[in-house]
């Protein structure tokens, strides 16, 4: 499983210079193809979050140029600015697009995939950042009633997220909560689903908490001035650790973290079209060893 928030480059909403398309779009997406294949080894999952309507004409465009064009495509291309794709080489069982509190702003794209052991649920999700996280207000802007009194859109994302997942968890061996959720470990979206019995392939596999002073296992962000929204930065750190691969294995099921790592965490070895870095964000990544 790797996921990584790709940077959607929109002028309204980074620092993205009109004229760079959106920050270089192509060539980043490029770079992180050779990435997935040549440091990953060409995951069984990957999921993107904050795909603008760029970035959703070009990774089908370019979909046969990674690793051998094994992977399907689910997404439900809307036109939005921010939303989620899964790409795949299991079968795909079923897949559809998620209103979130803050919809059409903030969504998730679910999938339940098939393995020789039973099905993989997995939810790709970009939670609410400070740019639009109001409180919620039952029947507006997508808050429903699984969100508690006084909730903003982040703090019911992952009730929601509960609320579909729980349904499915009876025959599902194992479920996936990935992506973008815009908050560190210890903040109450994340303990929402660990308290739930999600787990964290983080700190499963026994890496290091971020440490904001040497950016050693962070995974955010590249905050620059324009025209490349500081991507075109060698010296760009990150403080915080917001981005997550979380598991919960099924009934009846062991899950074991073989591996786990963060990627595209770092500069390019040297720039390409002035870049240093592929996205805004570091990706995770993980792989699981699950028994049933």
């Amino acid at each position: 499983m790797a996921t990584i928030n790709l940077l959607h480059g929109l002028e309204v909403a980074s620092d993205c210079a009109a004229g760079t398309d959106q920050c270089r779009a192509p060539t980043r997406m490029a770079l992180l193809w050779g990435m997935l294949e040549d440091d990953l080894g060409c995951p069984d999952i990957v999921a993107f979050q904050e795909v603008s309507p760029r970035q959703q004409e070009l990774v089908p465009a370019m979909l046969d140029d990674l690793c051998g064009g094994h992977y399907e495509l689910l997404v439900d291309d809307r036109d939005l600015p921010d939303q989620e794709m899964i790409l795949t080489t299991l079968p795909v069982l079923d897949d559809a697009y998620v209103e979130l509190a803050g919809t059409p702003i903030w969504s998730a794209h679910r999938a339940r995939l098939a393995t020789d052991l039973g099905p993989v649920d997995v939810f790709a999700s970009h939670y609410a950042s400070s740019s639009f996280n109001l409180e919620c207000e039952p029947g507006t802007f997508g808050c429903t009633t699984t969100c508690a009194d006084g909730d903003d859109f982040g703090d019911c994302h992952p009730r929601q997220t509960l609320a579909i997942l729980e349904p499915l968890a009876d025959d599902a061996v194992l479920q996936l909560v990935v992506g973008d959720l815009n908050a560190p470990i210890d903040g109450t979206r994340i303990t929402t689903l660990t308290d739930a019995g999600f787990a964290d392939a983080y700190l499963a596999a026994g890496l290091p908490e971020c440490d904001p002073v040497t950016g050693i296992g962070c995974t955010c962000c590249v905050d620059g001035p324009a025209p490349l929204d500081g991507l075109d930065d060698p010296d760009q750190t990150m403080d915080e650790r917001i981005d997550f691969v979380l598991f919960r294995p099924g009934s009846g099921c062991n899950v074991a973290v073989d591996d786990a790592r963060h990627w595209a965490d770092g500069p390019l070895a040297e720039p390409v079209e002035d870049l240093w870095w592929a996205a805004d964000h570091a990706g995770v990544a993980a792989r699981f060893l699950v028994t049933c």
